[in-house]
């Protein structure tokens, strides 16, 4: 697996066609990383922010600062997919996996 690790978190695209070379799929994790990254604080932010969205899964009771947190979330992630994603055209299929390390 081709992914770009940091300390907190490692990010993997996945799905991508196969006919994306090897070092724009580890350009397009980087740009993700950063950003996430920007849009979020920093990496620490990106690992906090993460970890407390899975840990709603599945929860019974959902606060308003939890589920702006997770919107925010999803905001930072919709945004840094369009932008790692920009230069490489067609891949609606393509997404990217962020775990925790």
């Amino acid at each position: 697996m081709d992914a770009v690790a940091e300390s907190l978190y490692i990010v993997a695209l996945r799905d991508a066609p196969s006919s994306l070379p090897a070092d724009a799929k580890i350009a397009a994790e980087a740009r993700y990383a950063r950003e996430l990254e920007r849009a979020l604080g920093g990496q620490e932010q990106v690992a906090a922010t993460l970890d407390s969205v899975l840990s709603l899964e599945g929860a019974d009771i959902i606060t308003k600062a939890d589920s702006a947190l997770a919107e925010r979330w999803q905001k930072a992630s919709a945004t840094a997919r369009d932008r790692a994603l920009a230069q490489i055209g067609e891949v609606e299929e393509a997404y990217f996996d962020v775990r925790l390390t």
